[in-house]
């Protein structure tokens, strides 16, 4: 074996030390002052050169970066103990960052129930129920009008639907509350405003009928009122009458609808005086009608059998047992 092919270790060894003497190369005029290698598990191997080479074990800075993990989680740990031990579960520091990040996003939620959505299980529709204090029960759901407010049928009715409504969206009492004061508001304000148009469309409509009519005004509105009175009573008669339109105003407060039955009043009475208290007028114009059309009987038979002259005799027999019966 020549001495420039020395092997510097065995492979058992895990650790070898080699020193090579200043040697001189002959041909390339390089001299090497000497070279000594420490080999970490395999060794190193010396060529003639009076070169080591060496194989590096990592294992040194494994623990290195142990080490200094390890005073990481003594620094955040500040003398912890038990804050230590739970830091020692991660092996890195990055898996320490994303335990913090996700014990982060955790807090700033605790307390906070997810909203619902159209995927939501029971068990989530239950559990947001009872965080905002939802009802099973549809007909639990709490919400009535304020006191002072004069809830008319629909409005009651309509609060009913509400509460079923606000129930099956899971809305919570307190925004369903805010909603039921913006509607008892709203409705106050258009009543206000429908009620002061009903006085003034009142006002112009009996104006307007008392120009036009002049002392017929009252017989007219007497003559209206006792023939739907006649045949709807007392009770009817109010209720009808008291007819609200969209613009607010009554039926009773329309001019055509006044007119139109005062028109059918005085014609079934046989005229409005009969209305206003001056029945022997009437009764008188009636019979004096009534003589005037007998008289064809002897004058113009023809004529006093007509369909017109007939139909006139039995309206005028009518009215005038109408006027007898209220002279009782």
């Amino acid at each position: 074996m020549d001495d420039q092919d020395t092997t510097a270790g065995q492979e058992s060894q895990q650790t070898t030390a080699t020193t090579t003497a200043p040697s001189n190369d002959a041909t390339t005029g390089v001299t090497d002052t000497g070279t000594t290698t420490t080999s970490a598990d395999t060794g190193g191997t010396v060529d003639g050169g009076g070169t080591t080479t060496t194989t590096t074990d990592t294992t040194a800075a494994d623990d290195g970066d142990k080490g200094e993990l390890q005073r990481f989680r003594e620094q955040l740990a500040g003398g912890d103990a038990g804050l230590l031990k739970s830091l020692e579960r991660y092996k890195s520091v990055g898996a320490i960052s994303n335990a913090f990040k996700e014990a982060r996003t955790a807090a700033k939620g605790a307390g906070k129930v997810p909203a619902l959505s159209d995927k939501s299980s029971p068990e989530e529709v239950k559990a947001f129920r009872a965080a905002n204090g939802i009802p099973d029960d549809a007909k639990a759901y709490p919400g009535d009008f304020r006191e002072g407010f004069k809830a008319t049928d629909a409005d009651k009715a309509i609060l009913g639907e509400f509460k079923e409504a606000m129930h099956g969206k899971n809305v919570p009492p307190a925004f369903a509350a805010a909603a039921l004061d913006w509607y008892q508001d709203f409705a106050v304000a258009q009543q206000q405003q429908l009620d002061g148009n009903m006085a003034k469309i009142a006002k112009e409509t009996q104006a307007a009928l008392r120009t036009e009519w002049g002392g017929e005004y009252d017989g007219n509105l007497n003559a209206a009122s006792e023939l739907m009175k006649s045949h709807l009573g007392d009770e009817g008669f109010e209720r009808m009458m008291g007819l609200r339109m969209t613009d607010g105003s009554r039926l009773q407060d329309d001019p055509a609808f006044v007119k139109m039955m005062a028109q059918i009043g005085s014609d079934y009475y046989g005229g409005n005086a009969i209305m206003t208290g001056d029945i022997e007028t009437t009764a008188k114009s009636v019979q004096e009608q009534i003589d005037d059309l007998l008289k064809l009987r002897n004058e113009d038979p023809t004529k006093y059998f007509s369909d017109d002259v007939q139909s006139k005799i039995t309206k005028l027999y009518q009215q005038r047992e109408k006027i007898n019966e209220r002279k009782k």
